[in-house]
């Protein structure tokens, strides 16, 4: 009877370990989307992450769904400072209560014209904690600004829905709009009743799956948007960066993703890629794909210089975070680029940290295709004709290092 009851005890701690344990595991998955470069967001991690596996399911994000019928609809002329909750956008069979974070400059109602930013979070990150980042700026000197911090609907828009659907965002089937471009549209409608915006200087920022979802803004929304500063982000309406997302179990990652092209006339708004180092600034979704942003930056930026647009390239040297280009250079540079701005200003002389960390794209940044029999050395391709016996030896050996050089400094660093 003993030997049984022990049997069953230990059976009940490996129940709970593993459980336990795939609990700690989908949180690990979470964290690198949720470093935003400052303590206010290694602070509330715990208090999200800590206990037993059951409180996954008192989350607010399975509670909200049943509580937002009880809540009556927000109006325009509710709008106001801090929370915001119960936003009906979209229409018919997608309408979608959204919630964002509102801030807004002192005697904001006296204030003749006054731009707009949305600011969107990346993976498990949340509206409250990524608000922090410019919530302290919205009364700056040199661009005085509204907030718009919206709540990403992680419940609905998941990789792991059958189809996927997003991460966090509704980023990943655009053909047919986008309940983000919804809410945007809602959102400036109503800041449009209430306030005086400067419809000239309407910004977009984000991180990670938040970058992404900025980027795909920009695809959708070109003639509001004026300029864009993203970290750590892609565009997957560029054949590239999709290709670039790899395969699982033989299909391909990109496959997923169905983004509208650019109008051939459209806004050519400039752009500032901030990124990281090489396999460093990545992320995966457990472990079925992984996303480089140090490349994406470059494919990014080599996609819209293809169609006019000025592309700034900021590696900040460190891995998937919020660094190098901060809140007074962001405010800054959507300043000075407002919209209709085609020949960035920063053209003639990047200023202050954009000098020691940026340059605009050149040539020089495209990646290009790795050569073949990657498991050999560069020099041992080069000293064996025998591996390329129906190729002209000459012509390749000529090639190849110069590729690599190119690739190399553009890669791991600025090339300055």
């Amino acid at each position: 009877m003993k030997k049984f009851l022990w049997l069953l005890t230990l059976a009940l701690v490996l129940f709970f370990a593993v459980a336990c344990g795939d609990s700690k595991k989908d949180d690990k998955e979470k964290e690198p989307e949720e470093i935003s470069d400052g303590d206010e967001v290694s602070d509330e991690e715990p208090a999200e992450t800590d206990g037993d596996a059951e409180e996954p399911s008192s989350d607010d994000s399975d509670k909200e769904p049943a509580e937002e019928p009880e809540v009556d609809p927000l109006k325009c002329e509710d709008f106001a400072e801090g929370l915001n909750e119960n936003l009906m956008v979209g229409e018919g069979s997608g309408e979608l209560a959204r919630s964002f974070y509102l801030r807004l400059p002192e005697n904001v109602d006296s204030l003749e014209k006054v731009p707009v930013i949305f600011l969107y979070h990346g993976y498990g990150d949340t509206a409250k904690n990524f608000d922090n980042l410019l919530s302290g700026y919205v009364n700056n000197e040199t661009m005085p600004f509204i907030l718009v911090t919206p709540e990403s609907r992680g419940d609905i828009y998941g990789f792991n829905n059958i189809p996927p659907a997003g991460l966090d965002w509704d980023m990943m089937n655009l053909n047919d709009g986008s309940a983000e471009a919804d809410m945007f549209d809602t959102v400036m409608s109503c800041l449009e009743k209430r306030w005086k915006i400067d419809e000239k200087h309407i910004h977009i920022s984000g991180f990670s799956a938040g970058a992404i979802t900025a980027n795909s803004m920009g695809v959708q929304r070109p003639e509001k948007i004026a300029s864009i500063l993203s970290y750590s982000g892609a565009y997957f309406s560029d054949a590239a960066s999709r290709d670039a997302l790899g395969d699982i179990m033989g299909m391909k990652v990109g496959d997923f993703f169905s983004w509208p092209d650019f109008a051939e006339e459209h806004n050519k708004y400039p752009q500032v890629f901030v990124y990281g180092d090489e396999e460093n600034d990545s992320w995966g979704m457990a472990g079925m794909f992984m996303i480089y942003f140090n490349k994406m930056a470059r494919f990014g930026a080599a996609y819209l210089t293809g169609m006019g647009h000025d592309a700034i390239l900021c590696n900040h040297g460190k891995d998937h975070t919020i660094a190098g280009i901060m809140e007074e250079d962001l405010i800054k540079f959507f300043a000075d680029h407002p919209f209709g701005t085609v020949e960035s200003p920063y053209r003639d002389a990047l200023p202050g940290n954009f000098a020691e960390i940026c340059h605009f794209f050149t040539e020089d940044d495209i990646i290009k295709e790795e050569p073949e029999n990657p498991d050999n050395e560069p020099g041992e391709n080069d000293d064996d004709p025998a591996e390329n016996d129906d190729d002209e030896p000459e012509e390749n050996d000529d090639d190849t290092p110069d590729e690599t050089e190119d690739i190399g400094p553009c890669l791991l660093r600025s090339c300055d």
